[in-house]
C-alpha cells in the first residue's frame, strides 16, 4: 500500500496548500489550476490532500459509489433496487483520489458499453468510467495542458454540471459525477486555451523556494520520509487530524456564513475592474471568501477573505494578449480594498477605471500578416488533410484549436460511427455496435444452419467493423531566423520581428508546435526546441542579436535535424520550414562553395517531404541575394517580406 507524504508537512506553497483545502470546503468552486515548474510539489500536495478527506457513506458494491441519504443522485441501478423493495446495504469508503492519464480516450472516461455482457447475454450495459470512479472523490488531472481539448471540455463539462451524460453506440445513460478537481501544469510546455482556463474556479502559480533553510527543511522531510514512512507520518497524524477536523467543522457552517452587499459591490467592481469576462470571477470570488472565512471559524465574510479569493480567482482570468503572461495587478487590487476600507459605513464609491491618454500611432507604423495567411487558400472542394498534400494546398481551420483534422486516426480521436476495415488494419480497435449491426441481417439463415447457436450471435470475420475516428492535429514549425549582419540595413530586422509576432498569434490560436532557430557568425544555434509554449518564443523574438557573418546552410541543417526528429515522434503532424533571410550566404559551414552547402541542404529539405515557406527579407529589386533560387530547390513558397504587410 502506497503510503502518502502528510499535507501538514508539506513546507512553504502557502497559497497553493489553501487553494486546496478551499476546494474541498466547497467543491461547487469549480476546481483548481495549479501551474508551476518541475519539482514543485505539485503533486504530492494533491495526493496528500485526500487523506484529510473524512470517510463516506456508500451503497456497497455500487460502482458509482452512490450517497444513500441522496436518493435524487442515485444510478438507475439503485433506484431499481428501491423501487423494487429490496434494501440497500450501506458501508463507509474513503475518498478515492481518480488519476486521469494523458493518454485517455473519450471511453474510457465517460465509460462506453460493456462488451462482455452484450456478447454473453445480447443485452445493452454501461460500463462505467473515470467520471464515475471519481463521484465523490477528487479527479486529478496532472498536465492537464498536454491533454486533447475535447477531452479537458468533456471533464470540465461533468465538474460544471454534476453529472455526466453519455450518448453513444446505442447508449443513452446519465449518473451523478460530483468530484473535487484538481489539474495541475508546467507552463513550460504550453498554456490551456482561455476558453478552458475560465473554467477552473481557482489558479495558482507556484514557484521553487529560495530560501536556504526551508530548501534544507524541505530535503530534511523528504529523507525521514523516505526513511521511515510510518515513523514520520505518525509524527504529523495529529496535525492532519486538525486540519481534518477544520475542514469538517467549515462544511457544516459554510451555507450559514454570511456577507455583506458592500463586499457583493466590491467583488463586482474588482471584477470589472480587473477585465474580466463573464460573472464566473465574481461569483468564484464570493464562494472563495465565503469558503475562507468558514475555514477559519468564522461567521462572517471580510475584506480579508476576498483580497485572498481575489488573488486566486483572477490570474487566469485576466485580459492579455496571446502572448503576455496573465498577471494580477497586486497595485490595483489593493487600492480598491482600500478604497472600500475607507468608506466603510457609508456608500462606497464606484471604481471608475483612469483612462491615460493613448500614445497617437506614427503614420509609419505598420502592421503585418502572417506567412501562414498568405500561403494557404480555402479549398471548398476539400473535406480532409493528408500529410503528403503540398503546403500551399492545405485547408486551414476556421476555428481555434488545433489547425487541421485527420480521418482515420488510430485508437485516438472523437469516435464518428463505423467503417470497413482496410486490408493493412488490425482489428483492435471493434465497433461492437458497427460489427453487431452488419450481421443482425444475417442472424436467421445463420442460426438455422448450426442448430440454433443457443440464442447466441453468429460473427463472421466479414461483419467486422472498426470505429471511425478523426482528430485534430496541427504544425510543428521550425522559424529559422537569419540574424547576421545584413539583416541591420533597411530595418529588415525590426520587419521580420513584426513579421514574426504577427505569425506567433496564429500559431497561438492554432495550438500549433513552434521551434526557434538563429544563424550568424559561423554558426546556427536552437533558441527554443518545438514547444506549444508560444509566450517563450515572443520572449526569444525579442532578444534576438544582430550581427556577423551569414551561414545559411547551418540553419538549414540544424532545422532539418530538428523537424526529422519531431518527424519520428509525431507521424501524424504537419512539418514546415519557415526561413527568414535575405538569401546571401557568405561563409562556409562544411568547408565547400557557401552558395552550393545552402543549395544541398535546400535539396534535402524537399526530399525529406517537409513543406516549406521562404521570407525574403532583401527590398531591395537591384540586390544579388538568390533567396528565390533556394525557395526553388526547397520546394518552397517564395515570399517577399513586402507582401506581409497589411496595407499590400
Amino acid at each position: 500500500m502506497e503510503r502518502t507524504f502528510p499535507f501538514s508537512a508539506l513546507v512553504g506553497q502557502d497559497l497553493m496548500k489553501r487553494a486546496l483545502l478551499l476546494n474541498v470546503v466547497d467543491p461547487t468552486l469549480g476546481g483548481v489550476l495549479i501551474k508551476g515548474e518541475r519539482g514543485t510539489a505539485k503533486s504530492t500536495g494533491v495526493r496528500a490532500l485526500a487523506d484529510l478527506l473524512p470517510h463516506i457513506r456508500v451503497v456497497e458494491n455500487c460502482p458509482f459509489r452512490c450517497d444513500p441519504d441522496a436518493p435524487d443522485e442515485w444510478c438507475p441501478s439503485c433506484r431499481e433496487r428501491a423501487a423494487s423493495g429490496e434494501p440497500l446495504p450501506v458501508a463507509e469508503r474513503k475518498v478515492r483520489l481518480v488519476n486521469l492519464p494523458i493518454g485517455t480516450t473519450e471511453d474510457r472516461l465517460l465509460g462506453t458499453i460493456d462488451i462482455e455482457k452484450a456478447l454473453k447475454t445480447g443485452t445493452k450495459a454501461f460500463e462505467p468510467g473515470l467520471l464515475a470512479d471519481a463521484h465523490r472523490g477528487i479527479l486529478y488531472v496532472d498536465e492537464v495542458n498536454l491533454l486533447n481539448d475535447q477531452i479537458v471540455d468533456l471533464f470540465l463539462d461533468a465538474a460544471a454540471s454534476g453529472r455526466n451524460v453519455v450518448e453513444r453506440e446505442g447508449i443513452s445513460f446519465s449518473h451523478a459525477s460530483r468530484f473535487i478537481l484538481v489539474g495541475t501544469m508546467n507552463p513550460e510546455e504550453g498554456d490551456l486555451r482561455p476558453q478552458l482556463l475560465d473554467r477552473f474556479g481557482l489558479s495558482v502559480t507556484i514557484e521553487g523556494i529560495d530560501a536556504v533553510e526551508e530548501r534544507v527543511e524541505i530535503v530534511k522531510r523528504r529523507l525521514e520520509f523516505e526513511a521511515d514512512p510510518e515513523g514520520f507520518r505518525a509524527r504529523w497524524a495529529d496535525a492532519d487530524r486538525e486540519l481534518a477536523r477544520r475542514i469538517v467543522s467549515a462544511r457544516s457552517r459554510l451555507h450559514a456564513t454570511a456577507f455583506t452587499e458592500e463586499l457583493l459591490r466590491l467583488a463586482s467592481r474588482i471584477a470589472v475592474a480587473m477585465g474580466t469576462d463573464g460573472h464566473r470571477a465574481d461569483i468564484a470570488m464570493m464562494k472563495a471568501a465565503r469558503a475562507n472565512a468558514a475555514l477559519e471559524g468564522r461567521d462572517a465574510v471580510t475584506a480579508d477573505d476576498l483580497h485572498l479569493a481575489a488573488r486566486l480567482v483572477l490570474p487566469h482570468r485576466v485580459k492579455k494578449t496571446p502572448l503576455e503572461k496573465a498577471e494580477l495587478d497586486e497595485g490595483k487590487l489593493r487600492e480598491l480594498l482600500q478604497s472600500e476600507t475607507a468608506h466603510a459605513g457609508g456608500d462606497a464609491r464606484e471604481w471608475v477605471p483612469v483612462h491615460q491618454n493613448a500614445p497617437k500611432h506614427s503614420s509609419k507604423a505598420r502592421s503585418y500578416k502572417a506567412p501562414t495567411e498568405c500561403v494557404t487558400h480555402l479549398c471548398p472542394t476539400a473535406k480532409s488533410l493528408a500529410v503528403t498534400v503540398p503546403w500551399h494546398r492545405i485547408l486551414p481551420g476556421n476555428h481555434p484549436g488545433r489547425r487541421f483534422v485527420l480521418p482515420l486516426a488510430r485508437k485516438s480521436g472523437a469516435v464518428h460511427g463505423s467503417r470497413l476495415p482496410r486490408p493493412e488494419d488490425d482489428l483492435t480497435d471493434l465497433s461492437l455496435v458497427g460489427t453487431l449491426r452488419a450481421a443482425a441481417p444475417f442472424q436467421a439463415s445463420r442460426r438455422n444452419g448450426n442448430g440454433g447457436a443457443n440464442g447466441r450471435p453468429i460473427i463472421l470475420p466479414r461483419d467486422a467493423r472498426l470505429r471511425k475516428r478523426s482528430r485534430k492535429t496541427g504544425l510543428s514549425l521550425v522559424m529559422i531566423v537569419d540574424s547576421s549582419a545584413s539583416m541591420r540595413t533597411n530595418d529588415r530586422m525590426a520587419v521580420t520581428k513584426g513579421v514574426v509576432d504577427a505569425l506567433l498569434k496564429d500559431l497561438y490560436l492554432r495550438r500549433d508546435k513552434l521551434g526557434m532557430i538563429t544563424f550568424r557568425h559561423t554558426g546556427a544555434e536552437v533558441l527554443l526546441p518545438l514547444t506549444h509554449n508560444i509566450r517563450d518564443a515572443a520572449a526569444a523574438v525579442g532578444a534576438l542579436p544582430v550581427g556577423g557573418r551569414t551561414p545559411l546552410a547551418s540553419g538549414l541543417d540544424l532545422g532539418l535535424r530538428l523537424l526529422r526528429q519531431e518527424m519520428r515522434k509525431n507521424p501524424e503532424t504537419v512539418p514546415v520550414m519557415l526561413l527568414f533571410s535575405d538569401g546571401r550566404p557568405n561563409v562556409s559551414c562544411f568547408g565547400a562553395d557557401p552558395v552550393d552547402e545552402t543549395f544541398h541542404y535546400a535539396r534535402e529539405i524537399r526530399r525529406h517531404g517537409i513543406q516549406a515557406i521562404f521570407v525574403d527579407t532583401e527590398m531591395n529589386p537591384m540586390a544579388m541575394g538568390c533567396g528565390y533560387e533556394i525557395a526553388r530547390r526547397m520546394g518552397a513558397v517564395y515570399l517577399p517580406v513586402d507582401r506581409l504587410f497589411r496595407d499590400r
